[in-house]
């Protein structure tokens, strides 16, 4: 046994503008007795009080911290006030790390925060996964399912924390999944999102094969509510587009600059100036676009583009009806 350090942190954003909004992170810091064959008796609970209370005032692409007392009111209490006084009309999304010294209940989560309309899930523990995080998660979608329109899951280990199925055929607006651990095109065709985003995906498990069959089951008439799908992964390799085509009757539409990738658009409209030439190599991506035809009769345009500079390869599928 170990003496341990154990801090919870809790983060939500209030407001349907990302450079405009109001974000709230509390804190209970405490010492807590770490037994590796069971996990400690003092876990974080919704009636504690924290130690502090930092608000985040985000405008544009500044953010002020302001760091209050509890005033004597718990977590619960806390987040329950937030809401109250946020505006309305605005939608309401909560950000939950997933550790293995927090416990929480369906009842309680339900109880104590509002009907969200999206929340994130961040795996915390990347190189191993235990019962009690993996049974955490599940409650957590559990909990707040029913209702979300966005999910996003952030190093999520498909088969261990939970399977496609816990998720995949929730009426969801927005999926998104970030260096996804055991994803498979398998996995992609069980998912009922309207807008898909996998990014930093595993080569290895969906390749430009894999990827291939997927479309060719789309045009059958698979993945019926798809609108769009967006996929990317690291690769030092330029990919081979005619075996992501094989046999999909593609139209060459044409070639244009790729998209300028978000962190460096956020960096040029600040006035920052590019480093080296290897970073303004990125602004020469070419896209090259396709268009491929449903049983239907409708319509999807393929965009298939590298970065240079990041090293990643990216496509994006979008249908027009």
């Amino acid at each position: 046994m170990q003496f341990s350090p154990y801090t919870f942190n809790f983060l939500w954003a209030m407001g349907d503008n990302k450079f405009d909004e109001d974000m709230l992170r509390i804190c209970k810091t405490y010492k807590a007795v770490e037994d590796f064959n069971r996990f400690p008796e003092n876990m974080t609970k919704f009636n504690a009080l924290p130690t502090t209370v930092k608000v985040h005032k985000r405008c544009k692409y500044r953010v002020a911290t302001f760091t209050w007392s509890n005033q004597g009111m718990s977590l619960g209490e806390w987040i329950q006030h937030l809401f109250s006084i946020s505006n309305p009309e605005k939608s309401s999304s909560a950000d939950f790390h997933v550790y293995n010294s927090i416990e929480f209940d369906i009842p309680t989560l339900r109880n104590i925060f509002p009907k969200l309309e999206s929340i994130f899930l961040f795996f915390c523990n990347e190189e191993s996964v235990n019962e009690h995080e993996k049974r955490s998660a599940q409650i957590f979608l559990k909990a707040f399912l029913p209702d979300v329109e966005k999910l996003r899951l952030e190093r999520v280990c498909l088969g261990e924390h939970f399977s496609i199925g816990d998720f995949g055929m929730a009426n969801l607006k927005e999926l998104e999944m970030y260096s996804p651990d055991n994803m498979r095109v398998e996995d992609i065709l069980s998912l009922n999102a309207e807008s898909i985003t996998i990014g930093d995906t595993n080569v290895d498990k969906i390749t430009l094969r894999d990827l291939n069959r997927f479309f060719k089951l789309w045009k059958k008439g698979s993945n019926r509510k798809l609108k769009k799908l967006n996929i990317w992964w690291y690769t030092r390799t330029t990919p081979d587009w005619n075996v992501l085509l094989k046999g999909l009757k593609a139209d060459n539409a044409r070639e244009e600059k790729a998209p300028e990738d978000p962190i460096a658009q956020r960096a040029r409209e600040q006035g920052l100036v590019w480093l080296n030439e290897r970073e303004a190599a990125q602004n020469l991506d070419v896209a090259k676009k396709f268009i491929i035809r449903h049983s239907r009769g409708f319509a999807a345009e393929m965009k298939c583009y590298m970065r240079t500079f990041q090293e990643t390869t990216h496509v994006e599928f979008t249908v027009s009806k």
